[in-house]
């Protein structure tokens, strides 16, 4: 077919106007009219979140304000929710050809920012800034010793969740598979703290899960220990067909307006 295409173009090669239709026919043949996005099927919060059997959230608000942009214009933006660790697979065999994920150089088969020319530190689609929240009284005295003398302390966390911290710090870890059980473990006394997104870009103070959970009387840790930024990362296959896409989305992740998007997420006191 591509033989085919190239001859009937080679015919019209004395015709200037057929010619320049031709190439245009061509240069748009290469790029997708869609792009199939993965993003997780349990909520993330703040990053992935079901409302009313609606996928919202900061990751989603980002990206679709990234496609509704002049730029991609009859570029149809396509969310597959999958297991987490689906997506990441997926991503690295082209069944997908999108996400948003932290920086791994251990990875293969996909693409970050660098490989499309961008500097690393300008491309991050966000930061979610880490925290540890605790409860007024002997937990939160532990913690903040825990803190400033090095002195061990437990910290509920769910697994997944990184555990880079500052070299200063020596928690004990404890992984949590339920969210809900994490809370209820830093009620009873069972953790000194746990660990929770209190914060995006460091300027937006989020409200963490647990207050979104309606959970109460929880006591969060500024400043946050520990700051992940995170960016759109692409399948190898959808970069060879469309690396030109790819990088009008990176550009316009630097310039959407993320603020208007973490002001839904912002504490109110």
């Amino acid at each position: 077919m591509k033989g085919l295409f190239a001859r009937s173009c080679l015919y019209w090669l004395t015709i200037p106007m057929q010619l320049l239709f031709c190439s245009t026919l061509s240069a748009n043949a290469e790029e997708q009219s869609t792009v199939r996005f993965c993003a997780p099927q349990n909520d993330v919060y703040p990053f992935f979140v079901t409302q009313n059997g609606e996928l919202t959230g900061i990751n989603p608000e980002i990206i679709r304000q990234i496609f509704e942009s002049e730029a991609l214009q009859g570029v149809e933006l396509v969310i597959e929710r999958r297991p987490w660790k689906r997506c990441n697979s997926d991503l690295e065999r082209g069944a997908v050809d999108a996400m948003i994920g932290g920086y791994d150089e251990q990875r293969v088969n996909v693409v970050y920012p660098t490989k499309l020319g961008f500097e690393l530190n300008k491309s991050a689609v966000s930061t979610a800034d880490v925290c540890f929240s605790t409860i007024t009284g002997h937990q939160l005295d532990k913690v903040k010793r825990g803190i400033s003398t090095q002195k061990p302390f437990v910290v509920g966390i769910e697994p997944g969740f990184t555990r880079q911290h500052s070299i200063d710090i020596n928690p004990k870890w404890v992984e949590l598979y339920n969210p809900v059980e994490k809370y209820r473990m830093l009620k009873l006394g069972r953790v000194d703290a746990i660990v929770q997104v209190c914060a995006m870009d460091s300027d937006y103070a989020i409200k963490t899960k647990a207050e979104n959970a309606g959970f109460n009387d929880f006591v969060t840790l500024y400043p946050p220990y520990l700051s992940n930024p995170a960016y759109v990362v692409f399948s190898e296959k959808f970069v060879e067909q469309n690396e030109a896409m790819a990088k009008r989305i990176v550009s316009l992740s630097q310039n959407i307006d993320k603020a208007k998007i973490y002001k839904q997420y912002q504490v109110t006191y």
